[in-house]
């Protein structure tokens, strides 16, 4: 019996999650030979302030990545394109 546990960060929508957990045990029959309906799969969630990474807790990161793309989105077209004349 194949016992599969996905650690997510919260957040995705219980479509993406149910989505994923079909993909997985059609993996397990596919790849192993596994009867389908021995395939156990779940998915343990924690909040986006218990996990880091590189010293950076997951929380900080998202809020960085949507700061430099606000920043990005901000500033004028010419601003973020490359001079291709020179």
């Amino acid at each position: 019996m194949p016992l599969v546990n996905v650690h997510l960060a919260e957040g995705r929508s219980p479509e993406h999650k149910q989505a994923l957990m079909v993909a997985i045990t059609e993996a397990m029959v596919n790849h192993l030979g596994a009867p389908r309906e021995s395939v156990r799969v779940w998915i343990s969630e924690f909040p986006s302030t218990d996990f880091m990474a590189g010293g950076e807790l997951l929380a900080d990161k998202q809020a960085r990545l949507i700061a430099e793309t606000t920043s990005v989105d901000s500033q004028p077209d010419d601003a973020i394109r490359p001079v291709t004349d020179r």
